[in-house]
């Protein structure tokens, strides 16, 4: 009985630390993602513009930063062109909607996605597309130097798909040169390649290759793999000579041949598409192999036997294995918890280096919670699995750790200086930052994952956001160089952060007058702060706020659509990871520009007016000149606006205007400090001659576009309908929840106009919907404060 007791609990203890170590976070453990551009997958958005596309590549690589991802394999040559400058192919139609075209203004997307993932601590690997020429013929114009039009007889075509002819000598040394060209060219940290290479259910496209190329092979099978074979020794061979560093790696099909391991059926890369990862590994010619898991545990393609089985491969043969997940399959058919339990049962083999997740697009949409999932399965950063059999020398230790104001952003930082050249020559290409207890780090805390800090590439880090800043923290700093060979530690920083000081506003002074209709508030940067809060009212005690912004990283924000003659106050705090400082004293300023001048005549709504009707408004105190403009319709739109002038006086004659029609009309006020904004719009109808049609009967149900849009905070929406009945016109916000009702009641037949005022709503996106009988139209507005 006392041995059973033990028995049970030896077993309770080893599966509890069995879960702990699955759910720990190790030090060095590869994490990958997948950025696809072929179809715009992941990124790039086609033909955006050159700072839209960088913005979008720096949130995507922010945000799986944010997760700890440590590496992206970014796809820069999708189908025998270039995103990246090339003189050997041409640029990709996934980049500016163009093959051939490059972006304007001008910038190297790989380049810039090197620098940018460099600066985050992650390894780039470059994601080439060997073979594939165009994967769907036809469905783009190719350009003219595209591969397909200077070497057609390189290619064949299989359904819908064209590819380089792998059994030819001169496609070989036709790739090889183009990912060389990038490995010279480019600080790339890795060469990498999916898993297109022969396409499915190969026929006699290549027969004529294999009679000339085939001697010595009595299976075309056989020469196919050899072919794919031969390239990937090539590409080894010549990175090795040229930058033994980068590394070389690809990703096939998660099954290599049916029945490996036994019980394991589906398409494969052996027979299939003719490639042969076990000679790959056999004959050292890769540095890591990177299967295709897509598959959940149970089934012919089972998770729980493919990775065992893909791991054991690799290591018997001293290479590095990381599994690529399914990400984009999670919700549908994989649940919650399907692939962090993959990667659970990844840190339970030793041959097991880490994931690689696709895509992106669908790891950011956290489906399922997923990405919320990684914040626990990566929560500490880690470091990248050193490769045994490449450089062992490690780098020097950084020196002179401090703890001072940063240069490239607000706030302070840890700075260091770059270690000297160890003896290869090589110095640090990264830098692990740690966190500790205590001053004194043993050799163990460093050793323990959970006091890695960050991961960075630049000799300088700032803290995280949302670090707690209470007591004092211990910091050091090592070196890692492009194998993740890690130095010593250096010196350790203590760092102490207080609340910053009252910050001091710079403009506008107090009491400032006749200021623009547009200002920009500026203030000094509060020593030891990182961000400001923002806040600007019509009254001193802040009650009414029309502005209150936080985490400005600027030392300025712009306001604009303020009133004119006007009394307003602002004020500012600054802050950092202890906290926000008391507020700057309160200063107020008044606008110059005039008010909007009051319409007099026509009154509003006034019908059988002259075909040259007489407009005459008040005059508003500080006005220069005004500016008329008169809309053919139920609002003042720019398409529709036939007067728009601007004078001295307050009334004017207008020409012969069109019979039987709808006007709209306005004045705004201007003067040197800026313009009123329009006066609440007047309308008025035109006189109706005999034998002349009622052209204001509608005919069909319509809901204009408001206007202004965007507005602040009042806007015109104006709809038709063609018969009489009950009318409803309804505001929603974009959660689908009613803010206001803006009619509900019987109208009669007719065109009608309607004020919406926002003032009490926060800014964003709103949607108005118009249902009258059974007919019901929607339109979306902006509002912005």
């Amino acid at each position: 009985m006392r041995k059973t007791v033990y028995f049970v609990l030896v077993l309770i203890l080893f599966q509890a630390t069995t879960i702990l170590a699955q759910s720990a976070s190790p030090k060095r453990e590869f994490r990958g993602a997948w950025i696809a551009t072929v179809t715009n997958i992941d990124w790039p958005v086609k033909g955006a513009s050159t700072s839209s596309q960088k913005q979008d590549l720096i949130r995507i690589l922010d945000g799986l930063k944010l997760v700890n991802v440590n590496a992206v394999m970014f796809q820069m040559r999708p189908e025998c062109d270039a995103l990246y400058k090339s003189d050997i192919e041409p640029w990709s139609h996934w980049l500016t909607g163009v093959q051939g075209k490059e972006p304007n203004p001008f910038y190297d997307p790989l380049q810039f996605a090197i620098e940018e993932a460099h600066k985050r601590g992650m390894e780039l690997h470059a994601w080439f597309n060997p073979y594939r020429v165009e994967r769907n013929v036809g469905n783009y114009t190719t350009a003219s130097n595209h591969i397909s039009k200077t070497h057609p007889e390189w290619t064949f075509t299989k359904g819908t798909t064209k590819i380089l002819d792998p059994g030819l000598p001169q496609v070989r040394s036709y790739v090889l040169s183009v990912i060389m060209d990038v490995v010279k060219r480019y600080d790339i940290d890795a060469v990498h390649f999916d898993d297109y290479f022969y396409l499915d259910g190969m026929g006699t496209e290549d027969s004529k290759t294999f009679q000339t190329y085939g001697g010595g092979f009595a299976n075309i099978g056989d020469w196919r793999r050899n072919n794919v074979n031969t390239l990937v020794k090539m590409i080894s061979d010549s990175i090795n000579v040229v930058k033994p560093y980068v590394k070389w790696g690809i990703s096939p099909r998660g099954i290599w041949r049916n029945n490996y391991p036994t019980g394991i059926i589906g398409s494969d890369n052996y027979n299939a598409i003719y490639c042969d990862a076990m000679a790959w590994l056999r004959t050292h010619t890769v540095d890591y192999i990177n299967p295709q898991l897509y598959w959940a545990f149970g089934g012919n393609q089972d998770y729980g036997k493919l990775m065992p089985w893909w791991a054991d491969s690799a290591g018997v043969n001293g290479r590095h294995m990381y599994v690529g997940h399914a990400v984009y399959r999670i919700n549908n058919p994989f649940n919650a918890n399907e692939v962090p339990r993959q990667i659970r049962l990844n840190r339970t083999d030793k041959d097991c280096q880490g994931s690689v997740l696709y895509n992106t697009t669908s790891t950011l949409a956290n489906p399922l919670g997923f990405y919320d999932s990684l914040k626990t399965l990566y929560k500490n950063p880690a470091l990248i699995p050193n490769m045994s059999w490449k450089d062992q020398i490690k780098p020097n230790v950084p020196v002179d750790l401090k703890w001072q104001r940063l240069v490239a952003a607000r706030g302070d930082g840890l700075f260091w200086t770059a270690p000297a050249k160890a003896s290869d020559n090589e110095t640090a290409s990264r830098y692990a930052v740690y966190k500790f207890s205590n001053a004194t780090p043993q050799q163990t805390d460093v050793d323990n994952s959970s006091n890695l800090y960050d991961v960075v590439g630049t000799p300088y880090a700032a803290l995280k956001a949302a670090d707690n800043a209470a007591g004092t923290m211990y910091f050091a700093v090592s070196s890692l160089d492009r194998n993740y060979n890690e130095s010593g530690i250096s010196n350790v920083v203590s760092v102490q952060i207080n609340v910053p000081n009252k910050p001091l506003q710079v403009f506008p002074a107090d009491l400032a007058v006749n200021q623009k209709d547009t200002i920009k508030f500026v203030w000094e940067n509060t020593p030891h702060s990182t961000y400001n809060r923002f806040q600007l009212a019509t009254d001193k005690d802040f009650t009414n706020l029309l502005v209150n912004q936080n985490n400005i990283a600027d030392t300025f924000r712009t306001v604009t659509g303020m009133k004119g003659q006007t009394t307003y106050y602002w004020r500012i705090t600054a802050s950092n990871l202890a906290g926000e400082s008391v507020y700057s004293d309160v200063r107020s300023f008044t606008t110059g520009f005039p008010v909007p001048p009051q319409l007099v005549l026509p009154v509003d709504k006034t019908t059988n007016m002259t075909l040259t009707p007489t407009l005459v408004w008040n005059k508003s105190n500080t006005a220069d000149k005004y500016r008329l403009q008169v809309a053919d319709g139920l609002t003042i739109l720019p398409s529709i606006i036939v007067v728009d002038t601007t004078l001295t006086d307050t009334t004017v004659t207008l020409s012969k205007l069109k019979e039987n029609k709808i006007y709209t009309w306005s004045v705004m006020a201007l003067n040197t400090y800026g313009n009123s904004g329009l006066a609440e719009p007047f309308k008025f109808k035109t006189q109706l001659s005999s034998g002349i049609t009622n052209e204001s009967v509608p005919t069909s149900y319509v809901l204009n576009q408001n206007y202004p849009n965007p507005f602040n905070p009042t806007t015109q929406i104006s709809f038709s309908i063609p018969e009489s009945g009950f009318t409803v016109l309804k505001i929603y916000n974009m959660l689908g929840q009613q803010v206001d009702e803006l009619i509900s009641k019987n109208l009669n037949v007719g065109n009608y106009s309607v004020e919406f005022n926002a003032s009490g709503l926060p800014s964003g996106v709103y949607v108005y919907v118009l249902q009258s009988g059974s007919h019901i139209i929607s339109k979306k507005m902006m509002f912005i404060k």
